[in-house]
Formats: structure tokens, C-alpha cells, sequence
């Protein structure tokens, strides 16, 4: 005899607002629900239980698995679980973190990559009018970008370098030699000569100066042969990698040329519900980067030359050395003059009679470059700026300075710039729901 079972009715998007049907008896939609809650908390419970495990069966074989591996496991697991909101969002970040590792593992490689990418981002408008106004093609224009931006730093190189390479290294050898002749002698007699020819009186210098300069400075000057030894034996290196530079045209040539195809790939990275929105903050976010990045090269370029014809002017050896010195530190803002002044007055201290007007001269020449940057030549070249506050700026230089080095130094205040951009949009949405 058979017996009449009663199925139970499937739940679909139709019936959602509807009564069930259960074998026992009829369930409101609010019961339904509720069962799904449930279902959902078991769910996560074995999703993370299950991760627990996958952790220590990783922990225990670990010797044999490397991080491309567990990024494959890792997906394999998680893949089929994406309709849970939770395993997805554990699967986006191990991907994430994985894509990470790989970028900072084959840094020295990318270099090159990363390198002609920025170019060819700074460059993208000349191309995109050569090819909108001129009715030059994408492939002949970045060809001729490249081109012309590479014979003229071939050029400048050739002028430049052998004058720049003689002045290093004989500023180089008269450090060694100054160190090598004072390294054993140098004591507070020394300090307190320079300090009195100085003008300083001798009661200040003797009870206050001498007691806690003297020491500190024995300790350094023993230091500093061991750091020049190190920079020498790294040049090799230096110079190795500086060969793979040869790539960076070809690369900033296919980005150039091939830069309207990868702007819809960057752009699907960034998944929005609003594409117009998503636009209109991709513009913000260029309009920082590219401002940033051009006017401040243009505005160290400037202070180079600048620096260089000042110290020229006042007599100070090495001009062509420090103004390159000058240019490249004011990529970074506040710590670059910093360490420019230092520079500067050590090479006074090792090659000119010490003088109060002679040192004077040095940092004078630096402070008056930094107020004409901020008060004429940046204003007109940069704009307003990028809206990170004096003291905002400070913080970020700290921060990413301890984590990323000198590249942190670099990106410290563009990235701060973004990162308030979007502080600001989040805010701006906000407000529009709340409205």
C-alpha cells in the first residue's frame, strides 16, 4: 500500500511573500526566515571551523608549501562557498594578500614596469592630443614620445654625468681623506677651535658645549669610514640594476600605446553601482596624482638649477653635484630641505675656510629656494595644492617614511592626498543618505 507524502513546496523568489507549505503544518514567511537565519549562522560556523583546520593541516605540512600553493588551496576551498558573504569577503582578502606578497617579492623586476607606467601616465595627454588634434596615430605618437623623451635624457646624461660622476667622486675622496687623518686625533680641541673661530664665547663653549659634543662626535666620526666603505662595495650593485633601466622605454612605449585599452580593466578592478559616480571620483583622484606628480617634478627641476647657479655664484665647490642634490631631495617635502642643508654644510665644512658668513651662505641659499618654491613658483606651477594640512603632511612623511623607506618619503604626501579624497567622498555619501 502506498502512502501519500506530502513534499514540501521549494522556495523561490514568487513565494517568498506567500505562506509554505510543510509537511506538518502551513509556516508564515517570518518562521521561513527566521529558519534561514539559522542555517546561515550554522553555515558560518563551519565556514571559520572549517578554516581553523585548513590553518593547522597548513601549519603542520608547511615545510613543503610555498605561497603559490596555499593561494591555490586557499581558492580551492573558498571558491565553491562565494555565495556566503562572509567566505567571500575571507577569499577577496587572501587573494588580495597573496597579490601583495607577489608585488613586493619581484619588486627589483617590476621596477622597470612600474617605472615606464608612471611616464607613460605623465605623458598620456601629449599622446592623446598628437592623436585627437594632430590625427597622428596612438602607436606613431608614443612612439615619438619615447623617442624624444629618451634622446633628451640620453643628452642631458651625456653633458651631465661625466662632470656630476667627477665631482662625486672627488668630493668622495676628500671625505676618506679628512676622515682617514682625523679619525684618531679628532678631540675637543678640534671642536673647541672651530667653535671659538667661530665667534662663540669660550665660557659657553667650554662649560656646555665641549662636555656633551665632544663624545657624540668622537662616536660618529669613528662610524663613518665603515658607511663609506658600504656605499662603495653597494655600487656594483646599484649599477646592476640601474642597466635594467634599459626596459623602462619599451614599457612606457606599450603603456602609452595600449593606455585607452587598460583604463576598462583598472576600472573593472573598482566594481561600483553608480559607473558615472566611479568616474567622477577616478577624475578627482587624477586630477591629485597628475597635478602632484608633474608640478612637483617641474618645481625641483627648478630649485636645482636655481641652487646650482647660487652656489656657483657664492663660490662653494660642487655646485653642479649639490644642485642635483638639491633637486632630488625636494621631491620630498620639509625632510628634503633638511637633509640638502646638512649636505651643503658638510661640504663647506671639509673645503672652505669656516666662517660665520661662509656657513651662513649655505643655509640661507636653501631657505630662500624654499620660500620662493612656496610662494611664487609653487603656487603657479602645483595650484593650490592637494588639501593635506602642514601638519598632516609631517605625520605622513614619519609614517611612511618607517615603513616604506625612501620610496615611502616619495608617495607620502600624494597618497595622503588620495586617501583625504576619499575620506571626503565617504563623508559626502553619508550625508546624502542621512538626507
Amino acid at each position: 500500500m502506498r502512502k501519500k507524502v506530502r513534499t514540501l513546496a521549494r522556495m523561490t523568489p514568487e513565494t517568498a511573500d506567500t505562506k509554505i507549505l510543510s509537511p506538518l503544518r502551513e509556516i508564515t514567511p517570518e518562521e521561513a526566515s527566521e529558519a534561514r537565519r539559522v542555517a546561515h549562522r550554522f553555515d558560518g560556523i563551519a565556514i571559520a571551523l572549517g578554516v581553523l583546520a585548513l590553518l593547522a593541516l597548513a601549519w603542520t605540512v608547511r615545510p613543503i608549501i610555498n605561497p603559490f600553493i596555499a593561494a591555490f588551496l586557499f581558492y580551492l576551498v573558498l571558491s565553491s562557498l562565494r555565495e556566503y558573504r562572509a567566505a567571500k569577503k575571507i577569499l577577496n582578502t587572501g587573494l588580495s594578500l597573496f597579490g601583495l606578497w607577489l608585488i613586493i617579492t619581484l619588486a627589483g623586476i617590476l621596477v622597470p614596469f612600474i617605472v615606464g607606467a608612471v611616464l607613460a601616465y605623465l605623458f598620456n595627454p601629449l599622446v592623446l592630443y598628437l592623436h585627437e588634434k594632430r590625427k597622428i596615430s596612438r602607436t606613431w605618437s608614443s612612439l615619438t614620445i619615447v623617442i624624444l623623451f629618451s634622446g633628451a635624457l640620453f643628452a642631458l646624461g651625456w653633458i651631465l654625468l661625466p662632470s656630476l660622476a667627477q665631482q662625486t667622486k672627488a668630493f668622495i675622496g676628500q671625505l676618506t681623506v679628512f676622515i682617514k687623518q682625523n679619525a684618531n686625533t679628532f678631540n675637543e680641541s678640534h671642536v673647541r677651535q672651530m667653535l671659538l673661530h667661530l665667534g662663540l664665547p669660550a665660557g659657553i663653549v667650554d662649560q656646555i658645549i665641549l662636555r656633551e659634543a665632544g663624545p657624540q662626535l668622537r662616536k660618529m666620526v669613528s662610524i663613518v669610514p665603515g658607511i663609506i666603505v658600504k656605499i662603495i662595495a653597494g655600487l656594483p650593485r646599484i649599477l646592476e640594476r640601474t642597466l635594467n633601466l634599459i626596459i623602462v622605454p619599451i614599457a612606457m612605449f606599450y603603456f602609452l600605446k595600449d593606455w585607452p585599452k587598460l583604463m576598462p580593466i583598472i576600472n573593472g578592478l573598482f566594481p561600483s553601482k553608480d559607473p558615472a559616480r566611479r568616474a567622477e571620483i577616478v577624475s578627482d583622484v587624477d586630477r591629485v596624482l597628475y597635478g602632484y606628480i608633474r608640478g612637483q617634478a617641474t618645481v625641483a627641476f627648478i630649485i636645482g638649477i636655481l641652487g646650482a647657479i647660487a652656489y656657483s655664484i657664492l663660490g662653494i665647490p660642487y655646485a653642479g653635484l649639490l644642485g642635483v642634490i638639491l633637486a632630488i631631495s625636494d621631491l620630498v617635502p620639509i625632510v628634503g630641505m633638511i637633509f640638502s642643508a646638512f649636505i651643503v654644510e658638510l661640504v663647506i665644512f671639509l673645503t672652505m675656510e669656516l666662517n660665520l658668513a661662509v656657513i651662513l651662505s649655505g643655509i640661507l641659499v636653501i631657505a630662500g629656494l624654499h620660500l620662493l618654491e612656496v610662494y611664487i613658483i609653487g603656487p603657479r606651477i602645483i595650484g593650490p595644492g592637494i588639501g593635506v594640512p602642514p601638519i598632516l603632511m609631517i605625520l605622513a612623511l614619519l609614517v611612511f617614511g618607517f615603513f616604506f623607506g625612501f620610496i615611502g618619503l616619495l608617495i607620502a604626501v600624494p597618497t595622503t592626498g588620495v586617501i583625504l579624497l576619499f575620506l571626503n567622498e565617504y563623508r559626502k555619501s553619508n550625508a546624502q543618505r542621512a538626507a
